[in-house]
């Protein structure tokens, strides 16, 4: 029988899981959201939705399983969490819907203006959610003015400062890019050719911002560095996760279009691990008092009874998502044809 500490740690590592898996999957999804906009004509337009149409459903899926996991796993802290960052939560889930009505309405009507304006309403969800997701991660790395009740000094201008925007944009450059490598290879032909300026440009700004945030972590953030003093073995995840960033433009300047979107996956997939090493127990870490008032995975979490019950479930569940999403991919893999069946 699992005990309660070991019980919280692998509950925590499941909903942590489903967050990286959703940031990894979904992430393409924005990031063609965000590029659909400026393609030349409604023939490209429909073959960028066609790229991400049987499959983006399925990757949110994973922040699904993520926010249930939290739930409860961490009800204290979802129930937190949910109250103090409201406005944040309602601008996610506006934005996925949105997206999935924008997706599939687009192609009902054969009218000009009709699909412009949801081409707008995709590009316009998909951006709020890449920028939401970034400015809430960043509020995590910075800590949020909680107090000993649990509520948030400032409301919401306290979640908009200068490093969280930072973060923010840093995200959206990385959809953007992870978004354009996945068109990559579903694409040929002009389009096709034109995505390859584009990814060399979206690779350039990605760097440039991944070199400012990261120094600007190490300067002003230095509690995120305290782990790898205390465990320097963790250092490993740092040098994964610089070797994969590296070797994107590398693999796309020899055309290797399908190892770029790996190295491109597990770029967020290392980045998303540092987080976690960084803040860890912490989930929703206070900048007032914080050893009292931070919410860990620890003091935020469901009782025992609760935790194993979730815990055999989602060793049942998580494992059919994976698979079928597996099996989606493959049935799909690749170049995209348009059809009568075509969004």
């Amino acid at each position: 029988m699992l005990n309660l500490e070991t019980l919280q740690v692998l509950t925590y590592v499941v909903y942590i899981f489903a967050i990286i898996a959703y940031a990894t999957l979904d992430g393409f999804d924005l990031g063609v959201g965000c590029l659909h906009v400026f393609a030349k004509d409604d023939k490209e337009k429909r073959l960028m939705i066609n790229a991400i149409g049987p499959v983006w459903d399925g990757n949110t899926t994973w922040i699904v399983i993520g926010g249930g996991v939290l739930l409860a796993g961490f009800p204290k802290i979802y129930s937190i969490a949910m109250s103090n960052l409201y406005m944040p939560v309602m601008i996610l889930l506006f934005a996925f819907m949105l997206r999935g009505a924008a997706i599939e309405f687009r192609g009902k009507r054969d009218e000009k203006k009709w699909r412009s304006l949801w081409d707008y309403v995709f590009f316009g969800s998909s951006l709020a959610l890449a920028l939401d997701i970034g400015l809430m991660l960043g509020n995590l790395v910075q800590g949020v003015p909680l107090n000993e009740k649990g509520y948030m000094h400032g409301g919401i201008k306290a979640l908009i400062s200068p490093y969280p925007i930072l973060v923010a944009i840093l995200g959206l450059s990385l959809f953007m890019m992870h978004g354009s490598i996945y068109l990559l290879m579903k694409t040929e032909g002009a389009l096709h050719n034109r995505l390859r300026h584009w990814v060399n440009r979206l690779i350039v700004l990605f760097l440039i911002l991944w070199v400012i945030t990261t120094i600007t972590t190490l300067v002003s953030h230095r509690h995120m560095l305290t782990p790898f003093y205390n465990h320097p073995e963790l250092t490993i995840f740092a040098l994964f996760s610089l070797f994969c960033i590296l070797a994107i433009p590398l693999a796309i300047s020899r055309r290797n279009d399908g190892w770029a979107f790996i190295f491109s996956c597990f770029s967020i997939v290392f980045l998303l691990i540092l987080f976690v090493i960084g803040t860890f127990p912490n989930i929703v870490s206070s900048t007032i008092n914080p050893e009292q008032n931070s919410l860990t995975l620890y003091n935020g979490s469901a009782t025992k009874l609760s935790l194993t019950v979730l815990f055999y479930v989602a060793l049942t569940g998580i494992p059919l998502s994976f698979f079928y999403g597996s099996y989606v991919y493959k049935v799909f893999r690749g170049k995209i044809k348009l059809d009568d069946h075509s969004y």
